[in-house]
């Protein structure tokens, strides 16, 4: 986690998601690796949340051999990537992750995947028009269902587009600071 998302709790949350592993050791229960109190054994597979995953994946012993292999998680494998091809709006993120974008951008720097950026870009870039789309038509009930599918990041954005097109109508209505009129004859005749 970087300095400026310390206390960020979205990053928080973010890093609670799970990455598959593969122990490349054995592990007493000790250890308890997987918070059951079990021992792992050598090319044993198990999910880890991503703060802890990272570390050990990154960790090297002596003789330059790591403890952990990780794997690209399910939320981002070829089965979702080819629904986002297809139709990125259909995607139910909130199920799916509730941090898609974040969690995606913090794999990044821990997995080798050259295609993940321009998932992660494309899949953004093609909702964001409808999010925006949605955020200037205030108490339409149209688009609740494409609404309900946002992750985090998104309905951040939908939040602002809401509050700006509000702002915009307000200035456009003048509600904020009615301008009033004077009566000139008025002053001038006293």
């Amino acid at each position: 986690m970087e300095l400026d998302e310390y206390y960020s709790i979205d990053s928080i949350l973010a890093e609670q998601s799970k990455i598959p592993c593969t122990a490349l050791h054995e592990y007493s229960a000790d250890v308890n690796l997987t918070g059951d109190g079990q021992p792992v054994n050598r090319n044993q597979r198990f999910e880890l949340p991503y703060w802890i995953a990272k570390h050990l994946a990154q960790y090297t012993l002596p003789d330059h051999r790591s403890l952990i292999s990780i794997e690209l998680p399910k939320t981002f494998g070829t089965r979702v990537r080819n629904v986002l091809d297809a139709s990125p709006t259909s995607v139910d993120f909130r199920l799916l992750c509730p941090y898609f974008y974040l969690f995606g951008v913090k794999l990044l720097d821990l997995i080798v995947d050259d295609s993940l950026s321009k998932v992660l870009k494309e899949a953004f870039k093609e909702r964001l028009k409808d999010i925006m789309n949605y955020s200037q038509t205030l108490g339409a009930s149209t688009g609740q269902e494409f609404l309900q599918k946002l992750d985090e990041t998104e309905k951040e954005i939908y939040r602002a587009g809401q509050e700006s097109a509000l702002h915009f109508r307000q200035w456009r209505d003048r509600s904020i600071r009615q301008i009033k009129t004077i009566d000139i004859n008025s002053r001038s005749q006293s």
